[in-house]
């Protein structure tokens, strides 16, 4: 029998290949740092933050920026 600890099986594409290949135009940065807020996907906004939270925002998207507290606002991905 094994020694390791069983754990399920998450898909490593939805967030991983997100990070890489994501352009400029699906990147939602804020308004005033440029930090990156989100990533426009599949008609939704993917947010993830520190620890492995991850939400799907339907648009309009709003939040505040951590670096700098800026409120930001977006209606969709840019075409």
């Amino acid at each position: 029998m094994p020694n390791y600890i069983s754990r399920p099986i998450h898909k490593a594409t939805a967030v991983g290949s997100a990070r890489k290949t994501a352009s400029a135009s699906d990147a939602w940065c804020c308004s005033c740092c440029g930090a990156l807020l989100g990533i426009h996907r599949d008609g939704l906004m993917h947010v993830s933050f520190a620890r492995g939270h991850e939400y799907l925002f339907s648009y309009p998207a709003t939040a505040t920026c951590r670096r700098c507290g800026t409120m930001s606002q977006t209606k969709g991905p840019a075409r």
